[in-house]
Parts: structure tokens; C-alpha cells; sequence
């Protein structure tokens, strides 16, 4: 299975899906214009990596400044995908990273925490300049 790696830019979020090392990375702001095509091709091979069996933990990293309702669908729909793969015994562990002074970044996280049963980690971070 191949490394999928995007590019981000103002509206989209540097994305990096590597089966390698068992690390999913999202970062930057994410309110893209097209959030289907954006995140479909993120469910699909999110889709083909848990269809395998892994030794080792899958860590997916969330540091995202800001993200829109339409990217807290596709969020959750990862996350539940994330879920069911843990659930069937594959260690997986979600950090979610907020600024220190980013209350509702935080409850955001809080929130995702309490409805899925995989584990969180919540990873404060010194407020971007």
C-alpha cells in the first residue's frame, strides 16, 4: 500500500497517510471549497489500510487550527472507520492537538472523545502566531 501525502494550502490541510509506520497526520485549516473531493480520496485509502491486520499501534495526529461543518462529517466518518478497525483489535490512538487558549478546539476534541470508543489524547500546543 502507497504513502498518500497532500499538500495543504489556505483552505485545505497538509494530509500524510503513511501504512509504513502506521501514522496519519492531518495539519493547517481545513474549509476546503469541495470537501467530497477533498476527503473522498482520503476515505478510500483510509478504506484499502483497514482492510489489513497490523502489529503495530496506528497513531492518526489531528492538529487542525480550524475546520468547518462539512469537514467535522468527514472527521467523524474517519474516526468511526478508526473505531471499527480498533474494536477488531488493531491498537489505534487519536491525538487531537489545540492551541492552549483554544477552548472550542478543545471541546471539539472533548466531544469526539465521549461518542467513540478508541482512545483519545488530547495535546495542547503554544498558541500560532
Amino acid at each position: 500500500m502507497e504513502k498518500l501525502a497532500i499538500k495543504g494550502d489556505k483552505k485545505t490541510p497538509t494530509v500524510t497517510l503513511d501504512p509504513d509506520n502506521c501514522r496519519l497526520h492531518f495539519e493547517g485549516r481545513s474549509i476546503p471549497e469541495d470537501t467530497v473531493k477533498f476527503y473522498e480520496p482520503i476515505l478510500k485509502w483510509l478504506e484499502k489500510y483497514t482492510r489489513n491486520e497490523r502489529n503495530d499501534p496506528t497513531d492518526l495526529h489531528v492538529n487542525l487550527e480550524y475546520f468547518n461543518t462539512s469537514t467535522s462529517r468527514y472527521l467523524f466518518g474517519i474516526f468511526k472507520k478508526l473505531e471499527t478497525y480498533h474494536n477488531a483489535g488493531n491498537p489505534v490512538t487519536i491525538h487531537w492537538y489545540y492551541e492552549k487558549d483554544d477552548l472550542e478546539m478543545l471541546e471539539s476534541g472533548e466531544d469526539y472523545a465521549s461518542i467513540l470508543k478508541v482512545p483519545f489524547k488530547m495535546v495542547p500546543v503554544p498558541v500560532r502566531e
